[in-house]
């Protein structure tokens, strides 16, 4: 249906405007209106628009939506400053980074799980979190191919316990998710290598060995009497779907236990954002926009749509490249313009090094040529050849606005 932008209410899903997409702000090419921000952001840009009727929402579903949403629209508040958080995670951070390492060369070794030492790290990850969850989620993008399943564990922890908070779980229960994003996937140990990194498609029989794991890490965690049930159920279910076409049971969405559904969010996202030997990581974006496809189908609605806004359109430390050519890597979003980063250019129009300038985008919308300024592009991590890391060793990228 063609519908003037006065007309416009929360719930009406939009799939065309009366201009192209790439110019404007929006970012996802088809969305359900949710806020009504958003609708005062069409009404800068758009005459009318088109709205799928079969995709809107009614009003009573909205009143459903709109109270589990209550955390965007009344923020959960840091209660500590980045960078002083940012002190106290980092030894945190490194500390849970050897735990899961060693609880992989265990699983390696046939010698029993210290889920006691898992827990205490895992508590004191969730303690971060709850002061300022910024500086773990960046600390969570230091990555080395080298320990993949080590680290995606860690991080899958680390993105489901702050994922945890967004949704309103209590302190214990960002516990429990921690440890079961810990241990989600210990039963790819029995997996061999050659397997787990074949740079082609999966024989049917390496997926069967493959899919295994889910299989393999219930019968290891069922072991050890540390290990609660839930624990082992996101274990066991973390690759179901919602439609039930999952493994290794086949369950539908009512059958698949709540924490299975939040790893599996948080699984998917890292998988897709990260390097590995048959595939290059794609960026934040990118890897959201997979996850909104899948909705429904794959993983459920609101975890998702609490994970894209925990994650945001700009995350700090991904790799953008601006309408004149430059390039930077976010440093942050204003509270207010979110789709306007602040970013720190590091390559100039030509690719080459340049002298680091922040550019930030909420106030400057023009370049030096008095052409208009943008995001054009989002990359995956080591696009250009640029190193985050190296540079918030060297503390240029201070998150802004956290």
């Amino acid at each position: 249906m063609k519908i003037d932008v006065t007309q416009l209410t929360i719930g009406m899903y939009v799939t065309e405007l009366d201009r192209p997409w790439t110019e404007t702000s929006f970012l996802f090419q088809g969305f359900r209106i949710r806020q009504q921000q958003e609708i005062r952001l069409l009404a800068q840009v758009c005459t009318h628009v088109w709205v799928d009727s079969r995709r809107s929402v009614g009003v009573k579903q909205q009143v459903i939506e709109n109270h589990a949403q209550s955390p965007e629209l009344q923020p959960i508040v840091a209660k500590v400053e980045f960078n002083q958080e940012m002190q106290q995670a980092s030894p945190v951070w490194h500390k849970a980074h050897e735990e899961s390492l060693r609880l992989l060369d265990a699983v390696r070794l046939g010698q029993e799980l210290d889920v006691a030492a898992v827990k205490a790290v895992v508590s004191e990850c969730v303690q971060s979190i709850l002061r300022n969850p910024a500086a773990m989620l960046w600390l969570a993008r230091i990555k080395n191919s080298d320990h993949y399943t080590a680290e995606h564990s860690l991080r899958v922890s680390i993105l489901a316990i702050a994922l945890g908070r967004e949704l309103g779980l209590a302190e214990y229960q960002l516990e429990q998710v921690g440890v079961c994003g810990m241990l989600h996937d210990v039963g790819k140990i029995k997996v061999p290598n050659e397997i787990l990194n074949k740079p082609g498609a999966l024989t049917a029989e390496e997926l069967r060995i493959m899919q295994s794991h889910a299989n393999e890490g219930r019968r290891l965690l069922m072991s050890n009497q540390q290990v609660t049930p839930a624990t082992v159920d996101v274990a066991y279910s973390h690759h179901e779907r919602l439609d039930g076409k999952g493994y290794p049971r086949g369950l539908d969405a009512p059958k698949i236990p709540y924490f299975a559904k939040i790893i599996a969010v948080v699984d998917a996202y890292d998988a897709i954002n990260s390097d590995r030997v048959y595939s290059k990581g794609k960026s934040s974006l990118e890897s959201l926009r997979i996850l909104l496809e899948a909705v429904n189908s794959h993983f459920d609605e609101e975890i998702v749509g609490h994970f894209v806004r925990l994650i945001g359109i700009y995350p700090a430390g991904e790799i953008v490249e601006l309408s004149n050519g430059e390039v930077g890597i976010i440093i942050g979003c204003s509270t207010t313009s979110k789709l306007k980063p602040k970013i720190m250019r590091v390559l100039n129009a030509n690719k080459k090094t340049c002298e680091e300038r922040v550019i930030d985008l909420a106030t400057t919308s023009v370049d030096a040529n008095g052409k208009p300024l943008r995001v054009k592009e989002v990359h995956g991590s080591g696009a250009f050849g640029i190193d985050i890391d190296a540079y918030r060793r060297k503390g240029l990228l201070i998150p802004a606005h956290v």
